[in-house]
């Protein structure tokens, strides 16, 4: 399933990247002037979480911004994802509200998320550190309102588990790695959203990681039922949610650095470009549980 960049994908990449500039913008939070749209998770009712706006070269972390002058700290909710031993970093909604679903753009689109990954960084063995993981909104059979059941999810996470030197990323729970980081740096994490070919095919997303410079480093095609759901294409709305769910009480002294959450379209639907585009995008800018309410 999981392939990586060809040369031929590579020449590809840079006509994308000249025709991504028909994409829209959906969704953009860069943490230039406020923290908006992230919300520290209170479900567990622990709220131990926060998210602090710091400028490059500032706060706890001392990170230089991956894009403009400001990035974010997220402060893990210790034990506030449910188990012992695990908090969580809050979500995005992506300007939607959490609970009425946000309209399909009228093409594929992306949702995604830049995280400093620390090499060096101790974790508890055995596990990953934490998860980053993305869905779209669903609509129902009206058309109009929500899925609601279990059957019409499309869940995404990418796993990150940290040997002290490097590391090792899956996806939505695979026991083979994605891509292993040995470099610490900023990397972004992206989802693409495709409609397949009839109102029923399951929906087409393309897991991807890029590095700082915008070159995509790993790709990974999944279908809208790899999380044990079924999404079909006529239940594809707009962008959902990007959420931090699980993180281990202590990692990285419960500080992530995170800049540029956001979602955007993408000029050409076909599921096997995807990536591609997405690394435009890129260029151009510089499953445990579910929806939680705003």
């Amino acid at each position: 399933m999981h392939r990586m960049l060809s040369a031929a994908l590579i020449s590809l990449s840079i006509l994308a990247t000249a025709e991504a500039a028909s994409a829209a913008p959906l969704y953009f939070q860069g943490f230039e002037t406020d923290t908006s749209g992230w919300i520290p998770d209170t479900t567990d009712g622990v709220m131990n979480g926060s998210i602090t706006r710091v400028p490059s070269g500032g706060g706890t972390l001392g990170l230089t911004a991956f894009d403009g002058s400001y990035y974010a700290e997220v402060h893990n909710d210790t034990d506030g994802s449910g188990y012992t031993g695990w908090g969580d970093g809050g979500f995005s909604n992506l300007s939607g509200n959490g609970s009425t679903p946000t309209p399909y753009p009228g093409s594929a689109f992306s949702q995604s998320i830049t995280v400093y990954i620390n090499t060096a960084t101790a974790a508890a063995a055995g596990t990953p550190a934490f998860w980053i993981d993305m869905s779209p909104d669903k609509l129902g059979p009206d058309g109009v309102s929500g899925c609601g059941a279990a059957a019409c999810s499309d869940e995404h996470n990418f796993q990150l588990s940290y040997d002290g030197t490097s590391v090792a990323v899956t996806i939505d729970g695979s026991v083979t790695t994605a891509l292993t980081i040995s470099t610490s740096g900023w990397y972004t994490f992206q989802d693409t959203y495709a409609q397949g070919a009839t109102p029923t095919s399951l929906v087409n997303t393309d897991m991807n990681i890029f590095n700082s410079s915008g070159t995509l480093l790993s790709s990974t095609a999944v279908l809208g039922n790899s999380d044990g759901g079924s999404l079909e294409s006529s239940n594809l709305a707009g962008p959902g949610y990007i959420w931090l769910p699980e993180w281990q009480n202590g990692f990285s002294s419960d500080i992530l650095g995170i800049d540029d959450v956001r979602a955007d379209t993408l000029p050409v639907p076909e599921p096997g470009t995807l990536a591609l585009f997405g690394t435009g995008l890129l260029g151009l800018a510089a499953v445990r549980r579910r929806r939680h309410d705003a």
